[in-house]
């Protein structure tokens, strides 16, 4: 497997679910503080449950940056292995008959 294949998957399977993770454990520990804790009459836990709240949203919007960018690296690697459809003479010249597939049995327009 190539090093660009490796790098990946290590993201696309490891890093991005670990951010979604950290995001999600943020938002359920914020919930417990805001919700539980802090209407109990605790304003200090309230004010400290708001705070996890926007720091699981930085999360969130974190895991979902890199989704997009690993996403974007695979696009880029993917449109500079692919090979060209035609190919070009010595001349610089591009010919387009050869990326069209011959199809058998059917009749030429030769003249």
């Amino acid at each position: 497997m190539s090093l660009p294949a490796l790098i990946f998957v290590f993201l696309q399977n490891y890093l991005v679910p670990l951010l979604f993770a950290i995001g999600l454990l943020y938002f359920i520990y914020a919930f417990i503080e805001y919700f539980i804790v802090g209407k109990g009459g605790d304003e200090g836990r309230a004010q400290h449950g708001r705070v996890l709240f926007l720091k699981s949203i930085a999360w969130f919007s974190l895991a979902l940056l890199a989704h997009l960018l690993v996403i974007l690296f695979v696009w880029i690697a993917s449109i500079a292995a692919a090979p060209s459809s035609g190919s070009a003479t010595p001349g610089g010249e591009f010919r387009r008959d050869e990326a069209i597939l011959k199809v058998p049995n059917v009749p030429t327009r030769e003249q």
